[in-house]
């Protein structure tokens, strides 16, 4: 039998069906839902109901005042600071008044001297400026505007509270403690004489609150109330118990209640303190633990699904959610045979795709930069991260889709989705930042780009307020098709906080002809504060017809409920029960002092609520998270309660209870070994992919040193061609610096040095800056970490080209050519018979030859170049991967060998080698190496050999060995492919 039934008879018993003025308080409108279907069970005719109601709808109504909403309560507070401190900041009064207002909530609530409380916090805050409790050494608080500001906050605390009380009572108001308090202060005239409140049951309360406490002392004193406790013997009688720990104080100071009820006449069996934990037989207790909080939910809506239904009687099943954002996953877990459910928990707004879209609005807004044109005019522009997370969000996606918008039309391009386009546009366009023009124009004028891509104000949120309203007309297409219930009902309630939010601030703006009163400077931050406190206050609350076998709650909508069957989800610590916090203004010495409440008693009245829902629970399951998850808040350590129940209630039960911790078993292939390397044999498709790959693109320098590498990155990127997704940074990347680079030598070479035209430092810049517009179009170089690097480039390249001019001179350096292409064919066996004609090619960044004729094959790095002082034999460095240590004379190698078999050196002698800018640009030097197979460096010789080894790498890519992971880590550090690898 549960709670509900037995005071349910218990009730009835005693009155009857004469209870129009019987009341009977719970702890949550859920419980009163359940207490009066099963009175409702115990008589066959119609009666007067008596009133059943929540503890917080009793204390409003018989305090006779109407609870107001937390923004105008927000600004009522700032209307009073605003007559105590006229300096007081609108934006950081937002950021502290929410703690202050639960602050004076939890104040009345627990009957608090404010007076006291506050004159003692003043004196404390007093005591800090005079650094007594400082180390040696330690710097002293300086009396600075800020530090009078933040001590002066604590000395209009009291002043603060009572005028906001003035205030609220003078207007038929109140905040819920406050409604409390006032109860509390003056119970006996507003409900001892009151003849409509003849008897009043509170039922199913543990850790009551110092107003309720008093509120109740002096009803049952004058018996006009009894209180029935929900309570159990294994934490009453021990002392080391803290679910016990409210209930065994109330007991000791002589509460009534603790009585035992059954046996009474006409009473059957009803409340007593029970011993269900440690006597009662046939019960299952199962401890789970999963890897991630999302494999809870699946775990949690398998386990619903197959609730056992025995003799037509189907078990009453609570999936009870430690963690409320789960609520979402658990729902979409559950399986379609499960129709019959009602959620208790309100699910939240703030975890809606309509918030997230919201929020990003707001973020696109607050990252806004403000750049000049070179007129002087200011252009507020975009950050490009939040233009493509805002138009990649599925409502802005769906509403393309819907409105087929499509990109502009392309020669001889089927048409693209436009945002898609978009997104490819700023990337291509490396458009870092865009201002509002530019997004409409981009967007094809669309009223919903407008929306989204309008500046906002900052002083003012009324345009704010406009473009919200405007959005959600236009989602309301997208709503529609979607058919999505939760997520119309989102929108529903976001336009009733929008009404509700403008409503406020119009009504305040109303009050400046008020004498001293002055309109609060609303800022759109201070307003997206407003938006997102009412946004985490408001949730859809579910509601269901009956009592549903079914019950999905968060663990405080169970108090006064039971259950047959419970499934327990993110039993963590730090969860279940939450993490010490202590969110207050008042330190937490002083809380402890005139006794509030701290995280101490939150830890006992969790403990009570979880174990008085095991009482009468004869199948229990508790899953918790094994490892940190990014989704949900477990941390990955069981709770605490865990433990205790596991090695304290089990074996106080004699038998009773049998505990299970079975281990979670996946599905086939799940537990394949992470360690073994990954490879790829060559098959015959494989192989005539390299065929394709080797005669019509060929072996460039670069793609010879990927294979060395690694063989699957070769394989990635050559064969399968996986590429990395394309990003766009508003910094400059060391790749575009190097083409930037190299597009100004080129460019320099090609219009000056090969026309025997002078190059100075002026020529050097402009052409630098001719090269950055060209390169880096739409990225901006005039501040932060791109300026730094523009000047780095500029210092680089003219000290480059004074070196150059000074080598130019000296050495008689005449250019031969910039940035050629060399490629040739070489016919290659593979085995049985099969010529592969394989090609190879370089691109050379420039040619030069000296004046004592010697050709120079320039090639320039932006990176670090270390060629080996020493090479013992040029053919075994060539094929040694030895952790990429030869991979630029390798380099030097093929080009030296192009150059050679095009024919142009006629009988010059040739080397290669590097310009690198990562060496000390004062002291700019060619870095070159040896790269012969003779000691006459004969070019015939050279080629012969090359061909040798070329031939030699083909057959190995040819070869059955498979294509397989590096085991030198190292080059891993900067590749693409290394989530594929699991590296």
């Amino acid at each position: 039998m549960t709670f509900l039934q037995q005071t349910a008879q218990l009730i009835f018993a005693q009155h009857q069906h004469q209870m129009d003025h019987v009341w009977v308080i719970l702890p949550t409108r859920r419980a009163v839902s359940v207490f009066n279907q099963e009175l409702a069970e115990l008589t066959d005719r119609p009666m007067l109901a008596p009133h059943a109601v929540a503890v917080d709808d009793f204390i409003t109504e018989a305090a006779d005042v109407q609870i107001i909403d937390s923004v105008s309560l927000l600004f009522e507070l700032y209307d009073v600071f605003q007559q105590l401190e006229h300096q007081v900041e609108f934006d950081k009064f937002v950021g502290w008044a929410s703690i202050l207002l639960t602050d004076f909530d939890r104040i009345d609530q627990f009957l608090i001297d404010a007076d006291k409380l506050f004159g003692y916090l003043t004196e404390a805050k007093r005591l800090e400026t005079w650094n007594l409790q400082l180390p040696s050494g330690a710097a002293p608080v300086v009396n600075t505007p800020v530090t009078s500001q933040y001590f002066k906050l604590f000395t209009n605390l009291k002043d603060a509270y009572h005028r906001l009380r003035e205030r609220l009572t003078a207007k038929g108001l109140a905040y819920r403690g406050m409604a409390y308090r006032l109860l509390a202060n003056e119970v006996e005239a507003r409900l001892l004489g009151n003849p409509l409140y003849e008897k009043i049951y509170f039922v199913g309360f543990n850790a009551l609150s110092a107003a309720e406490e008093q509120i109740i002392r002096v009803l049952t004193k004058a018996n006009k109330a009894e209180l029935i406790w929900d309570t159990d013997a294994y934490y009453m009688q021990n002392g080391r118990q803290e679910a016990g720990v409210f209930l065994r104080k109330y007991k000791q100071i002589g509460l009534p209640g603790f009585k035992d009820r059954s046996g009474g006449p006409g009473l059957g069996n009803t409340v007593t303190t029970g011993r269900d934990l440690t006597e009662t037989p046939g019960r299952t207790y199962r401890m789970v633990g999963v890897p991630t909080a999302s494999l809870q939910a699946k775990l949690a809506g398998q386990l619903v699904s197959e609730t056992p239904t025995v003799g037509g009687h189907t078990p009453r099943t609570a999936v009870v959610l430690a963690d409320e954002t789960l609520l979402i996953p658990v729902l979409y877990s559950l399986n379609e045979t499960v129709r019959d459910l009602n959620v208790t928990m309100g699910l939240s707004l703030r975890h809606s795709l309509l918030f997230t879209l919201v929020d990003t609005l707001f973020e696109l807004q607050r990252t806004l930069v403000r750049f000049n044109d070179p007129g002087g005019q200011s252009i507020p522009k975009f950050h490009h991260r939040q233009v493509t997370k805002l138009l990649n969000h599925p409502f802005v996606r769906q509403y393309a889709t819907i409105n087929e918008l499509l990109a502009p039309d392309q020669p001889n391009e089927l048409p693209k989705p436009l945002i898609d386009w978009l997104l490819g546009e700023l990337i291509s366009g490396k458009r870092a930042y865009l201002s509002s023009d530019e997004l409409r124009a981009l967007g094809q004028q669309d009223a919903l780009f407008g929306i989204l891509f309008t500046p906002w104000p900052d002083h003012d949120p009324t345009l704010a307020i406009q473009a919200l309203y405007e959005l959600i007309d236009l989602l309301r297409d997208v709503y529609r098709e979607g058919q999505d219930t939760i997520e119309i009902e989102y929108l529903y309630l976001f336009f009733s906080l929008l009404k509700q939010l403008e409503t406020t601030l119009r009504q305040q703006a109303q009050q400046t002809g008020a004498p001293g009163g002055r309109t609060p400077a609303v800022t759109l931050k201070s307003f997206r504060q407003f938006l997102n406190e009412l946004i985490r206050q408001t949730t859809i609350p579910f509601t269901s017809e009956g009592d549903s076998p079914v019950q999905l709650m968060g663990l405080l909508e169970t108090r006064g409920l039971d259950f047959e069957r419970v499934i327990v989800l993110s039993a963590n610590e730090g969860v279940l029960p939450q993490a010490r916090k202590h969110n207050s203004l008042i330190p937490f010495d002083i809380a402890l002092e005139v006794g509030l409440p701290t995280y101490r008693e939150q830890e006992s009245i969790t403990a009570y609520h979880l174990y008085r829902l095991l009482q009468r629970a004869k199948d229990v399951t508790f899953l918790y998270t094994t490892t940190p998850d990014a989704y949900g808040n477990g941390k990955g350590e069981p709770s605490r309660f865990l433990r205790q129940i596991e090695h304290e209630l089990v074996p106080a039960a004699n038998g009773t209870i049998t505990l299970f911790k079975p281990g979670l078993r996946l599905a086939a292939g799940a537990d394949r070994q992470e360690a073994a390397l990954l490879q790829v044999q060559k098959s015959d498709a494989i192989k005539a992919k390299l065929t394709t790959y080797l005669t019509k693109h060929g072996i460039y320098p670069t793609h010879l040193n990927q294979y060395v590498s690694c063989g699957m990155q070769f394989y990635f990127h050559k064969l399968v061609n996986i590429r990395e997704e394309r990003d766009l940074d508003e910094h400059i990347g060391t790749d575009e610096f190097g083409t930037w680079m190299h597009e100004t030598l080129e460019a320099i070479d090609r219009d000056y040095r090969m026309r025997q035209l002078p190059v100075t430092k002026d020529i050097v810049l402009q052409v630098l800056k001719e090269q950055y517009a060209k390169v880096m179009s739409g990225r901006v170089a005039d501040t932060g970490y791109n300026l730094l690097f523009y000047k780095l480039a500029e210092d680089i390249m003219v000290q480059f080209q004074q070196f150059q001019n000074e080598e130019t001179a000296r050495r008689g350096i005449r250019i031969l050519g910039l940035e050629e292409h060399f490629a040739t064919t070489l016919p290659v066996d593979i085995g049985g018979g099969t010529i592969v004609h394989v090609r190879i090619g370089g691109k050379l960044d420039r040619t030069e030859q000296l004046d004592n004729g010697t050709i120079r094959i320039v090639d320039y790095k932006t990176g670090k170049v270390e060629l080996p002082v020493k090479m013992p034999n040029l053919r075994e460095s060539i094929t040694d991967a030895a952790e990429g240590r030869w991979d630029k004379i390798r380099q030097l190698w093929l080009y030296k060998y192009l150059f050679l078999k095009s024919g142009r050196a006629n009988g010059y002698p040739v080397e290669a080698g590097f310009y690198s800018f990562r060496a000390d640009p004062a002291t700019p030097q060619f870095k070159t190496n040896r790269v012969a197979f003779s000691d006459d460096n004969d070019h015939a010789t050279y080629i012969e050999e090359s061909e040798k080894l070329i031939t030699i790498f083909v057959q190995r890519m040819f070869s059955d060995d498979p294509f397989t992971m590096t085991t030198n880590l190292a080059a891993c550090e900067f590749c693409q492919y290394t989530k594929i690898c699991g590296r």
